[in-house]
């Protein structure tokens, strides 16, 4: 599945809003907390039903402000929909909360494939096609020309890392999964290609290839012919009288 931005025919303005900005989660909770808002409006109102900012809030004890501040980006980022004063998931949504409950790692495989081509998944891959990068340096890239603290770019880090987007090895260096680098090149492959013989098979090649063996064993008006031949390309090689043999 690719990405798309929200819409939401009930509230176009909201909708026209979030496909021209560009925006990284909130600071205002961690990102894992930020997941917990999906099961929690999964668990209160299902794949359909809106649930108001204030019941999200009462359940997983966070201020209204916080609630809203997360919904925000994952409106954004496909997985709700926005009302007025109130949010239901997508279907995106919708499936990596049920994929949660079930399964873990089938959710972020779903995660990875609808945030294939989002604003936020390129700018990273561009960053890393050239090699793997620290932490604070990608977070840093991701929010250039973005206002906010410093902790959106380290929280869309966190979700990139959740959502199979980006690797992250045990000293915290950041990378391209294998499936998801560019392909290189091996060097001096054009080189080997050119050394390549690239015509037929040289007319000396089957003596010099050949074992003793097999030349002796050829019938007799077969190995005259191949005597005489290579006979008359030694006479051709043979330098002329008069000619400057260089060693």
């Amino acid at each position: 599945m690719s990405f798309h931005s929200p819409h939401s025919a009930a509230d176009p303005e909201n909708a026209s809003s979030a496909r021209s900005v560009r925006m990284l989660p909130s600071e205002r909770i961690v990102p894992r907390r930020q997941l917990e808002l999906i099961d929690a409006l999964a668990e209160l109102g299902g794949a359909d039903r809106p649930v108001s900012a204030r019941d999200v809030g009462l359940r997983m004890r966070l201020s209204k402000k916080s609630a809203a501040g997360a919904a925000g980006f994952l409106v954004h980022a496909g997985l709700l929909r926005p009302g007025r004063g109130a949010w239901g998931l997508t279907e995106a949504g919708a499936n990596l909360a049920r994929l949660r409950a079930a399964d873990a790692a089938r959710a972020r495989l779903h995660l990875r494939d609808h945030w294939q081509g989002s604003w936020f998944q390129q700018r990273a891959a561009d960053r890393l096609a050239a090699g793997s990068v620290e932490e604070g340096e990608l977070a840093r890239h991701l929010q250039a020309a973005l206002a906010g603290p410093p902790e959106r770019g380290l929280f869309m880090v966190e979700w990139l890392v959740y959502a199979l987007l980006v690797e992250r090895d045990e000293n915290g260096t950041l990378r391209l999964p294998a499936d998801q680098t560019p392909p290189q090149e091996p060097q001096g492959a054009q080189d080997v290609e050119e050394e390549e013989p690239g015509g037929p098979q040289g007319i000396l090649d089957p003596l010099l290839n050949a074992t003793a063996e097999h030349v002796t064993a050829l019938p007799d008006d077969e190995f005259i012919a191949l005597m005489g031949a290579y006979r008359t390309v030694f006479a051709a090689l043979a330098p002329k009288t008069g000619s400057h043999a260089r060693i």
